[in-house]
């Protein structure tokens, strides 16, 4: 019997598979290590680079199984076709956060207990917060998705003989 997915990536999306790049499981050393590499000077293909740091041992057939070789594969065929139009500042983001993620677990990065306690007392708070910064990094990638240089420079501009004062009324 085949190895699938626990949704088939041809059939209709299912909350078992993961619909957007931050709702995959990382394996947030494969980002610290590229983070190191990025500092040397290596350059990345950032969608490869997420896929990378995909812990895939999370996934399993229906069964309940692990996913073999070839249905990993599978998988990571359909993420890469489905993510490929994601902007690279979109993943870059994604990739920091999940750095930052990391750094502030190895206690790298220190939270105040003020904003520790904000995040013990108000859960509900806290995840509001994180929606926000997720929603920010959607809305940085639309518009570095829709940059075009020199669009919209051929807008009508005011004749030259307007009177600079009516532009400001």
């Amino acid at each position: 019997m085949k190895e699938t997915p626990r949704s088939s990536p041809e059939s209709a999306p299912s909350p078992a598979l993961p619909e957007t790049p931050h709702e995959l499981p990382f394996d947030r050393g494969r980002i610290d290590a590229l983070v190191d590499r990025a500092r040397s000077g290596e350059r990345a293909d950032l969608l490869e680079a997420i896929l990378d740091a995909v812990d895939w041992s999370t996934f399993g057939t229906a069964e309940g199984e692990p996913l073999d070789d070839a249905a990993r594969d599978e998988l990571l065929a359909y993420y890469r076709q489905k993510w490929s139009d994601v902007g690279p500042l979109y993943l870059a983001e994604l990739l920091s956060t999940e750095f930052m993620t990391e750094q502030r677990a190895r206690g790298d990065v220190v939270f105040s207990e003020r904003l520790l306690e904000l995040g013990r007392a108000e859960p509900d708070l806290w995840q509001e917060i994180r929606q926000f910064f997720r929603r920010k990094e959607m809305v940085t990638a639309l518009l570095a998705a829709a940059h075009e240089p020199g669009a919209g420079a051929d807008r009508a501009s005011p004749a030259d003989d307007e009177d600079e004062e009516d532009l400001w009324e």
